[in-house]
């Protein structure tokens, strides 16, 4: 998906890699993030991307300057936006960014940074619980973290498919004493990797109940459904995040969606250091 994308703005690359502290000598993961656009855009829309992207950059008029010859460029948006970051005058990396979601305690146990030198993932532990996700500011932030100790992130999400779950039922117990347990309300994640070799440490299926009222959002002219959810809920803490869905990741009966319907899906994880 998005060749032409890809191969302009970094390509997703293999899966090894070796995990690092971040005052180590690195290894770094091949490839980038700029090939998740087919979140918010089907790829005959690629064209629309760029010129999107192209404003983003015209219209920025204080790019923040991260150090080493990065210029991080972004567009305007309530919730969602481009982060574009260019370094030494040259496109290295877009991809779309979610911003102001729940607040997540988080202790790092592996720091994964790529070859561009400006993307990176963590995964951490929260309440117990393990997680994996894009670092939005890595390039800002990727020397201040260190193993062992706990950050606290903004978290968000962007889903690759969303559907409405179908009732489930599992039975528990044998013989004359099964009872039925039944799915609903439930709030479970799952690393993609472990159903589909080309995902990655920061996809995940997922199923949980829609929070609280879904809403919409506008990025460049495409309307986005916000839907609320929590993966999980580690010593009752709140993994929750804003899913932003596009039309073209709904399936079967996402119509009418309100407050309190499960869904299920796969999803793209992402976060930043709060403050």
């Amino acid at each position: 998906m998005f060749r032409r994308l890809t191969g302009r703005l970094g390509r997703r690359g293999k899966r090894e890699y070796s995990v690092v502290q971040p005052d180590a000598a690195l290894t770094r993961k091949a490839g980038g993030h700029g090939d998740h656009w087919g979140c918010v855009y089907r790829e005959v829309q690629r064209d629309d991307l760029f010129n999107f992207i192209r404003r983003a950059i015209e219209e920025d008029a204080t790019p923040d300057a991260a150090g080493q010859g990065i210029r991080v460029y972004r567009s305007t948006g309530d919730g969602l936006r481009v982060c574009v970051l260019i370094k030494d005058g040259q496109l290295e990396s877009a991809y779309p960014e979610v911003y102001g979601g729940p607040v997540w305690p988080l202790t790092i146990t592996e720091v994964v940074p790529w070859a561009n030198g400006v993307e990176g993932q963590l995964t951490g532990t929260c309440k117990g619980a393990t997680v994996s996700f894009l670092d939005t500011c890595f390039y800002a932030n990727q020397r201040l973290y260190r193993i062992g100790e706990t950050y606290n992130f903004q978290m968000g999400a962007l889903a690759y498919k969303v559907s409405r779950a179908e009732e489930m039922e599992a039975e528990s117990g044998t013989g004359d004493s099964t009872t039925k347990v039944s799915f609903q309300g439930a709030r479970a994640y799952m690393p993609a990797l472990l159903s589909n070799e080309r995902a990655d440490i920061d996809d995940y299926w997922f199923y949980s109940p829609v929070e609280a009222p879904p809403s919409e959002v506008e990025f460049d002219g495409r309307s986005l459904n916000v839907l609320p959810i929590t993966l999980a809920l580690p010593g009752d803490f709140e993994m929750s995040v804003p899913l932003y869905a596009a039309q073209h990741t709904s399936g079967p009966g996402m119509t009418g969606i309100v407050q309190g319907d499960d869904l299920t899906g796969f999803l793209w994880l992402q976060g930043y250091l709060e403050g």
